[in-house]
């Protein structure tokens, strides 16, 4: 009968349809021009040496064919007997050695033998749990003998980070915390056979400088660390070769960070800082913008760009309990409508959060308190929040304000999460101390994740507050 032949063929034909698509999801789902995905979310324990280097690394042993753009990585998985390639986008062919195929994976590219690229597989494990935190210019981590639970991870330059027993490596002071050592190197100009070194990384301090943020210099096409210098009591500009850029003499040390902006929207940047008595803006060589220093009784200090827009907003928390609002040249922003702090009370930190299509501008009182404001500076709503004012706080969003979250270190040393809508203790609360803490994404895979630092020794907590470096 037809029709039973016909039932009979749809096993048959379904079957090939699902490994159809398993092919397409796997080797064919490549669009020109899309974003690559990070092969490191999906690479197998089969690999146990992971590498990736940024363009600035080039060239790469074994990989001279790759001619990468600015923003371009390389990375290579490999194991005693094969290696895989994975690069953002085409290699000709002509560049490649024999026998090397390139197929497309994930609007980027795999390339290897044949038996290499039938070895791939999305199975991600212990590797990709451990690589997820590092996003450093090169990284390598590797599982020693493929199998057993020992794992190295050079991260950048000046930090290698071992699972398992670790041996003392020399030019690199050691810190055992929890189920890992981490070798930080002890001076950044010692040469070691263990690492190449090219360009410094960027660090919370610079020598004995606090760095307070980067700026680029339009003009040159590099980046400044913006540091302060208590020795001369300055804040100042320095390149990627050391050298002073410009040097701004002020009255007492920085307050928070510096800020880079565009005032006048054309792609020539400015640096802004405060201090106590004063807030600054200075050009690329360190001269003052018109409308600045501005002079008030800073108690705390914050640059917002809401839109992305270039439109900057520069707020003032005073002494005073007052918050000013400044744009381009000093001028007061139209429209802003603050109520003046009553009771002796003062904001000190101040950040913008977005939560669905609202804004709130966070204030965190120095008595602890909190409140949640407006872009036009009146009160958006309350929340029963109460923080240690010494500790800069960080934020897990949720679909609600009242659902998300602010992180900060309470005045014992310990990490607290507390929700905004009832203060309720949830997440990282109570699980480690530290003296520092933000909230990034690490590794670009679009979850943030919250950083803490204690005595100079990072660690990382996943969306799950589970410890991963």
């Amino acid at each position: 009968m037809p029709e039973l032949r016909h039932m009979k063929l749809l096993p048959v034909i379904s079957f090939l349809l699902s490994i159809l698509a398993a092919w397409f999801f796997l080797f064919g789902s490549h669009v020109d021009g899309e974003p690559a995905s990070d092969p490191t979310l999906k690479a197998s324990d089969a690999w146990c040496v992971w590498e990736m280097w940024d363009a600035s690394r080039v060239p790469v042993d074994g990989a001279t064919w790759w001619r990468p753009g600015t923003d371009e990585k390389l990375h290579k998985f490999s194991n005693d007997s094969l290696v895989v390639f994975h690069t953002s986008r085409a290699i000709d062919t002509d560049l490649l050695p024999a026998k090397v195929l390139s197929m497309p994976y994930k609007a980027g590219y795999l390339l290897g033998t044949q038996a290499a690229l039938d070895g791939w597989s999305e199975n991600p494990g212990e590797m990709a749990a451990k690589w997820k935190i590092s996003n450093e210019s090169y990284t390598k981590l590797t599982r020693k003998d493929c199998a057993n639970g020992f794992f190295e991870l050079q991260s950048g330059d000046d930090r290698i980070v071992v699972w398992g027993e670790a041996d003392d490596i020399v030019g690199f002071k050691s810190h055992v915390y929890s189920n890992r050592t981490v070798f930080i190197r002890e001076q950044t100009g010692m040469d070691s056979h263990l690492i190449e070194r090219e360009d410094p990384p960027r660090l919370d301090h610079y020598e004995n400088h606090a760095l307070l943020g980067v700026t680029r210099d339009h003009k040159k096409g590099i980046d400044m660390d913006i540091v302060w210098n208590p020795e001369n009591a300055s804040v100042d500009a320095i390149s990627a070769g050391g050298q002073v850029v410009w040097s701004k003499t002020t009255v007492g040390p920085p307050i928070g960070n510096s800020f880079e902006v565009d005032l006048y929207a054309n792609n020539k940047y400015q640096t802004a800082f405060a201090t106590s008595s004063a807030l600054y803006v200075v050009d690329r060589l360190g001269h003052d913008v018109k409308g600045f220093p501005y002079e008030a009784e800073v108690s705390g200090f914050a640059v917002f760009d809401y839109d992305k827009n270039k439109k900057f907003r520069i707020l003032l928390a005073t002494t005073g309990g007052d918050i000013i609002n400044l744009r381009s040249e000093g001028r007061y922003t139209a429209g802003w409508n603050f109520k003046r702090l009553t009771e002796d009370k003062h904001v000190v930190h101040l950040a913008h959060i977005r939560v669905g299509s609202k804004d709130y501008i966070y204030g965190g009182c120095y008595d602890g308190s909190v409140i949640l404001l407006k872009r036009s500076g009146q009160v958006r709503g309350s929340t029963p929040v109460v923080i240690n004012p010494r500790s800069k706080p960080a934020f897990r969003l949720s679909n609600t304000i009242g659902k998300s979250t602010v992180i900060f270190i309470d005045s014992e040393g310990w990490l607290q999460e507390l929700t905004l809508a009832e203060a309720e203790p949830v997440g990282i609360s109570g699980r480690t101390r530290a003296d520092k803490v933000t909230v990034q994404d690490i590794d670009a895979d679009g979850k943030k994740e919250v950083v803490t630092y204690l005595n100079g020794i990072r660690s990382v907590w996943n969306s799950r507050n589970e410890l991963v470096l």
